[in-house]
């Protein structure tokens, strides 16, 4: 009985080594986000997993994982790293900077402000942290998140999080003084674009999404671009 415990544990550790030692995906479909990659096939989805895990955990930027199955095949970039779970749309997830300290719960959906002079933006919630860069006065920032019990912002510019600002330095962008701002508590959960090519059952398609990891698994969410999915 004993032999027979030890060798099960000895397979289990073999068929989780088998995808690099990353997250488990099951029978996740990490292609579900195009119309085409959504009919692969369990087996061909499967093919799929170990390219795309690499991508999402190790890939620089840029970084291509190819891949082939039975019937299917094709390759994943990935992409710059963002951050979900912060905004009132699940799907949106924003750029982050590399470094990004986001270990915090933050009061979420503060809304638009304006800094009342230049200001350090930190990649953390604390002048321990490093600057990685200033914002002229005037600037306005969305503010994504504010850290719970700490005087910190988490601001974005343009649709990307730049980082840290102490509240003492911002105000409620002029007219919008009166408008409602604060969301619920949340915690912020990692996420990394990504850019696919896929050919399957004589067609082919290009494109890009993110994904988020979410219960220690992988959650893809819809493509992050205006224009449908190529398909030819």
């Amino acid at each position: 009985m004993r032999f027979q415990v030890l060798a099960a544990l000895l397979l289990l550790t073999v068929s989780c080594a088998s995808t690099g030692g990353l997250s488990g995906a099951g029978d996740v479909n990490f292609a579900a986000a195009s119309l085409l990659g959504a009919q692969l096939p369990p087996a061909e989805a499967r093919s799929l997993q170990p390219a795309f895990l690499q991508a999402v955990e190790k890939g620089a930027v840029g970084e291509r994982f190819d891949w082939r199955g039975a019937a299917a095949f094709g390759w994943v970039k990935a992409r710059e790293a963002r951050v979900g779970n912060l905004k009132a749309d699940p799907a949106d997830a924003p750029p982050i900077p590399d470094g990004l300290d986001l270990s915090e719960t933050y009061e979420t959906e503060q809304g638009l402000y304006a800094l009342t002079r230049n200001a350090n933006v930190r990649l953390g919630p604390s002048t321990d942290f490093p600057t990685r860069e200033q914002l002229v006065s005037g600037t306005g920032v969305t503010v994504i998140g504010k850290v719970v019990g700490k005087p910190w912002m988490l601001g974005e510019v343009d649709g990307r999080v730049v980082g840290y600002i102490h509240e003492s330095l911002m105000i409620k962008a002029p007219g919008t003084e009166l408008d409602l701002a604060g969301g619920p508590r949340r915690q912020a959960v990692m996420c990394r674009g990504y850019e696919q090519r896929l050919s399957f059952d004589g067609r082919s398609d290009l494109f890009e999404g993110v994904a988020c990891k979410e219960d220690g698994r992988w959650v893809v969410k819809a493509p992050q671009q205006d224009e449908p999915v190529k398909l030819f």
